[in-house]
């Protein structure tokens, strides 16, 4: 399978596992009208029980690839994968800047690898001021990052996707 096409169904991935917490944070403080949590929690423990194996492959990923899984790490935090992130993700930091899509991506993901949810609502609070479709104030904090988690992996996968050559 193509590297675009491992990023993308682990960004499905992704977005199957927080459902509950994105559609919460966009319809706050309505209860999402199409909501199926039984559904839901099925389909966040499948993803949870697989996510392991794919975290296992990170050394052998594309560095488009180990940008989704990295977004995984921090659905599913384990005391092994969070503290593994900061130096996996040290390059991405460096080559790319605050102000960039992936740079933000990369830098939100180490916020809420730190597990702080002061400073977690902070950076969500700065980047929905700066460009990012924001939430209500009022929605838990947890769902408000993953809403915007999910938005900023749709943007990063865009931009790779427009990035290829040929295209």
């Amino acid at each position: 399978m193509p590297p675009q096409q491992r990023f993308e169904a682990i960004g499905v991935l992704v977005s199957t596992a927080t459902v509950t917490d994105r559609h919460l944070a966009d319809c706050w403080p309505d209860s999402p009208r199409h909501a199926d949590p039984e559904s839901e929690d099925r389909a966040r423990e499948a993803v949870r029980s697989c996510a392991p194996d794919l975290l296992a492959r990170w050394a052998a990923e594309c560095p488009a690839v180990r940008l989704a899984l990295a977004g995984l790490a921090v659905v599913f935090p384990t005391a092994r994968t969070l503290p593994a992130l900061t130096p996996r993700l040290r390059g991405f930091v460096e080559q790319h800047p605050q102000g960039t899509d992936i740079g933000d991506y990369v830098r939100f993901i180490l916020v809420l690898a730190t597990e702080n949810d002061d400073q977690t609502l902070a950076t969500v609070e700065s980047l929905t001021d700066a460009y990012w479709e924001g939430t209500s104030r009022g929605a838990p904090t947890p769902a408000r990052a993953l809403h915007l988690l999910g938005q900023m992996l749709h943007r990063v996968e865009t931009g790779l996707t427009r990035s290829r050559p040929g295209e």
